[in-house]
């Protein structure tokens, strides 16, 4: 097995790929993102911001980049992504460091979190680095997140009594994520990945640990959805009250009653 990176390491191919790109004329900024921008520790990967100028287009940029990764470094392997304007290419190292490369036009290029400038050719770049947030999550979509939990609390609780186990699993899985989710970014807390959700107090995480089912015994499923769909409920009271009061009763008589 290959040696795992370490901190040294990732520092040290962190520069060289930041000289690389700094060598690229249609390379208007670098920025450093993610975990390393924030408190990097022994694990963090790299996220580099790759603003693209004016008059090239990033999807060029991109892939070009994609071929020079492979033959400048140990490439194991990459991903492709689009978010918008922004283009993200993920590659995987030898020492399994993850490299990530988001290529944005100048125009669309904004930073919403913690980030370090690294190089930049204009003051608009860097005066967007500098006004950046830690706050990384946008106020959460109560309304948005409801409709997501019923339909997910109705198709998990039908899935199970069709004995479609496993799809009943994802669902109740998808409720419960819902409620960390929400919980999280009404602190403020860029919730997609679970970053923060550790970071929540036990008040509200630990009921939640009763959805971690060991079996796929469909009473133990729908005792799990039953404490998922409180969970969430009980999250929506604190944004939308009425919205919560209107869904509390007619969905918790569902996940009582499929239960029985």
């Amino acid at each position: 097995m290959a040696d795992l990176f370490t901190p040294e390491s990732r520092e040290a191919t962190m520069e060289r790929i930041c000289a690389l790109l700094q060598g690229d004329d249609r390379i208007d900024g670098i920025v450093l993102v993610g975990s390393m921008a924030r408190t990097p520790d022994r694990w963090s990967d790299v996220d580099l911001e790759i603003v693209a100028g004016e008059q090239y287009e990033a999807g060029a940029v991109a892939g070009d980049w994609v071929s020079r990764m492979y033959a400048e470094l140990p490439t194991l392997h990459h991903y492709e992504v689009t978010f918008g304007d922004t283009l993200v290419r993920g590659f995987l190292l030898e020492d399994l460091l993850e490299i990530d490369l988001s290529f944005t036009p100048v125009g669309a290029f904004g930073v919403w979190g913690p980030a370090k400038l690294i190089f930049g050719r204009s003051q608009e770049i860097r005066a967007s680095v500098e006004a950046s947030s830690d706050s990384e999550s946008t106020p959460p979509d109560w309304a948005g997140a409801a409709g997501s939990a019923w339909h997910d609390i109705l198709h998990a609780g039908i899935a199970v009594k069709r004995g479609r186990l496993w799809q009943g699993l994802w669902y109740m899985e998808r409720v419960r994520n819902r409620a960390l989710a929400l919980s999280s970014e009404r602190r403020g807390w860029y919730a997609d990945f679970f970053d923060y959700t550790d970071d929540l107090p036990p008040a509200d995480r630990e009921p939640l640990e009763e959805t971690l089912v060991g079996s796929l015994e469909p009473q133990r499923l729908l005792e799990a959805l039953q404490v998922a769909t409180r969970a969430f409920i009980s999250e929506l009271e604190r944004g939308d009250p009425a919205l919560a009061g209107r869904l509390r009763e007619p969905l918790l008589d569902f996940v009582d009653t499929i239960a029985e």
